[in-house]
């Protein structure tokens, strides 16, 4: 163990050059004669991660193999616990399934809260409502442990102490059930969720090794489970820096607790004193809004901003994006929850404009997904390419039969079309392209290589409008291949978007030229605003602010007040800073 340690913050408002001045610090100790190898750097999300290693592969030439070594917190505890395999989103619909077959016990009727009725299915029956409530758990659940709330009991007792509409309606019977059978299934089947990572790295008989330096990036995310793991890190680490930015912290929901970066000792802190993002007139904004959190609640993260002033707009209807958007345009839509930007895609397929959307229910924050997946890209490339006398390579092929309209290939042929183990062996080979006459021929393909390619083929989407999904964005399958019509016509080259739609969490981190922020804050966001409570309030502050400081020249307020279930912020609306 080393004979003395140092404990440094660093902290940085948006756009101040936090990756930045890590960078240089850790150029400077390998100028000293440190070795990579002596070196941890760790952060709180996979985008963090991931940026971190693009900028030490590129900036300081680290190796592939160097770069791996930049890891999640989660990672690098998963690393330490060989022979456990993770409760994978796949896992997760297999314990939800299992869950399902046995509806008797999903409902305790011994349950104290629970209110009896006459109508046997509402009992015994798995409907949307419960599947909705299995997640709502399953959230409840993971915020308990990341409390360092570990038992059945724990979680109850987390449960009722909560002020959380959505948990407030689950009982306290649903809950255990859910819980106890969730440990059950990770232990026969040998699994282990993000929170196990990090409670089993915490076992005595876990080591972690010595280290030179630990970088710690966004710390202000990280919860109470994940502060002990990074306690454990410094005691056998000489040096160890604390970089984030206490503003910036808007994953309570996650247990995040920016106080313990406020109250953590240290050796000294540096603070980044200019932004190179904001312009002038968005952080004369975000200086009003988080200014309504004391100052003694915060690090007082003070910082100037001398960039010329920018643009802010309020606009109530989206039609008057129309004007600004562009579809090669590098722009974010934001709301701070998903049903608000169900308005956003709305706006966007209207108008055939390709756009990339942050996945839900996913880990990784940063992870998005074209509204024009790959598959449909490919498909209209490659009927493009043959309409133009160009060939396509085999695998090509099978792509195009899948989206083919019924009744354009032969009967009895279809298989042999979509099976490639069907296929003639020079159809296999990658490194030979076949013109349409020549895959017309083998296949007996019914279409005119002069008809468009919504003539011949049709695709599918899972997101239609059904009961199950009130919030989805297409009527049906041909609402869907109308949009993509209409996106071919304005971009015939399907590039990927610079456009993106998400949460403010989603979008965290990152930056954009111009950012087009919803008003309208959620029954939930203006609850807990309004709460009374600092805690809740703060975190919606933040929120605001971080959602805010995304954009580098314009910011657009989308402020939708002819909607009768609008939930106006009020640090944005009319009688707020706008």
């Amino acid at each position: 163990m080393y004979p003395y340690k140092k404990r440094y913050k660093i902290l940085g408002g948006p756009g101040c050059g936090k990756t930045t001045e890590i960078l240089n610090i850790i150029n400077n100790y390998f100028k000293g004669g440190m070795l990579p190898e002596q070196l941890l750097m760790v952060g709180f999300a996979k985008a963090t991660v991931t940026n971190l290693q693009e900028r030490c592969i590129n900036e300081l030439k680290f190796s592939e193999k160097e770069a791996e070594s930049i890891k999640t917190i989660h990672k690098y505890c998963k690393d330490k616990l060989p022979g456990y395999d993770v409760f994978s989103s796949q896992a997760k619909k297999e314990f939800k399934n299992k869950i399902k077959t046995d509806p008797d016990n999903w409902i305790m009727l011994d349950d104290p809260n629970y209110i009896a009725t006459d109508n046997i299915d509402d009992m015994v029956s798995w409907t949307e409502k419960e599947d909705n409530k299995f997640f709502s758990i399953f959230s409840l659940i993971g915020q308990a442990r990341h409390q360092m709330k570990k038992s059945v009991e724990e979680v109850l007792e987390f449960s009722d102490q909560t002020d959380n509409f959505k948990f407030s309606r689950l009982l306290r019977g649903e809950i255990a059930y859910v819980y106890n059978n969730y440990i059950n299934f990770k232990k026969v089947n040998n699994l282990i969720d993000f929170e196990d990572m990090l409670e089993k790295a915490l076992v005595p008989n876990v080591q972690f090794p010595e280290y030179e330096v630990v970088m710690v990036d966004e710390v202000q995310d990280l919860s109470k489970l994940e502060w002990k793991v990074i306690s454990k890190l410094g005691l056998k680490t000489k040096e160890l820096f604390l970089v984030g930015d206490d503003d910036q912290s808007i994953f309570g929901w996650k247990g995040a607790d920016p106080k313990i970066f406020l109250k953590w000792p240290c050796s000294s802190k540096r603070f980044l004193e200019k932004t190179y993002r904001l312009p002038k007139k968005i952080y004369d904004l975000a200086q009003k809004i988080i200014s309504q959190i004391p100052d003694k609640d915060r690090l007082g993260n003070k910082y100037k901003c001398d960039n010329e002033d920018g643009e802010l707009t309020t606009i109530n209807d989206l039609s008057e994006l129309d004007s600004i958007i562009e579809i090669d345009s590098e722009s974010f839509f934001m709301a701070r929850t998903w049903a608000k930007c169900a308005l956003f895609v709305r706006y966007l397929k209207d108008r055939g404009i390709i756009w990339e959307e942050k996945q839900r229910n996913t880990e990784d924050v940063g992870s998005f997904k074209s509204s024009v997946p790959n598959s449909v890209r490919d498909v209209l490339k490659s009927w493009d390419m043959l309409k133009k006398g160009i060939g396509i390579r085999g695998p090509y092929i099978s792509k195009l039969a899948d989206a083919l309209k019924p009744g354009l290939v032969k009967h009895g042929m279809k298989k042999a079309l979509t099976d490639r183990n069907l296929w003639p062996t020079e159809f296999t080979d990658k490194n030979v392209v076949y013109t349409f006459k020549e895959i017309q021929e083998e296949f007996k393909i019914l279409a005119d290589i002069n008809n468009e390619w919504h003539e011949v083929f049709n695709f599918t989407t899972k997101r239609k409008k059904t009961k199950q999904l009130p919030n989805a964005l297409f009527e049906d399958d041909d609402d869907y291949n109308s949009y993509l019509k209409f996106a071919w016509e304005n971009d015939k080259t399907l590039s990927k978007s610079k456009i993106r739609v998400s949460t403010i969490h989603g979008l965290k981190g990152m930056e954009s030229n111009t950012v087009i922020l919803s008003n309208d804050w959620g029954f939930m966001g203006l609850k807990n605003y309004n709460s009374g409570l600092a805690k809740l309030e703060h975190e919606e502050i933040r929120c605001c602010y971080v959602g805010v400081t995304r954009t580098k020249k314009s910011l657009v307020i989308f402020d939708p007040i002819l909607q009768t279930k609008s939930h106006t912020f009020p640090l944005l609306g009319p009688t707020g800073y706008i």
